[in-house]
């Protein structure tokens, strides 16, 4: 529809909607709201926006708003489970006296039911490979034979 036949609508629009309505104290809230609708008319068909209503866009929202949910509660729930694996880390080890200066836990999150520790990394100062080896076997006695155990000593 051109331009002429929009704004023509618009008004017809309008005034129909101007006789229907009573006057009474919402003349000014109907009169600002009829006036918003014909200025937003004018400018939509003066820029040649055209907006589409049939739910192909809204689905399209809906699905990257879904996908960002979803980033987010897999980072917060891979976050839950770094920590607390982190933490049983340092129990097991300080229990036998070691003590890692950094503790990394890679975690793989591949569906709602299908999460897997796959690294546990230990990061010890210089000099300490003994403790190193130590805390290696101590969590391969421990952890699943699934989990891949990495100790580095960094100086």
């Amino acid at each position: 529809m051109g331009f002429l036949g929009t704004v023509c609508i618009a008004a017809l629009s309008s005034a129909i909607f101007r006789m229907v309505v009573p006057e009474n104290k919402f003349a000014k809230q109907i009169s600002l709201l009829i006036a918003g609708v014909f200025l937003l008319t004018g400018i939509t068909a003066l820029s040649g926006a055209q907006f589409d209503l049939s739910g192909e866009e809204s689905s399209l929202w809906a699905d990257r708003y879904n996908s960002q949910l979803s980033a987010s509660v897999n980072e917060e729930l891979r976050q839950k489970i770094c920590k607390e694996m982190s933490d049983k880390v340092y129990g097991l080890l300080a229990a036998r006296g070691i003590s890692p200066k950094e503790i990394h836990i890679v975690v793989n999150i591949s569906g709602l039911y299908s999460i897997d520790i796959t690294q546990v990394e230990l990061v010890f100062a210089d000099g300490e490979q003994a403790a190193a080896e130590a805390a290696a076997e101590v969590l391969r006695g421990e952890l699943s034979p699934k989990i891949e155990i990495v100790t580095e000593v960094k100086e």
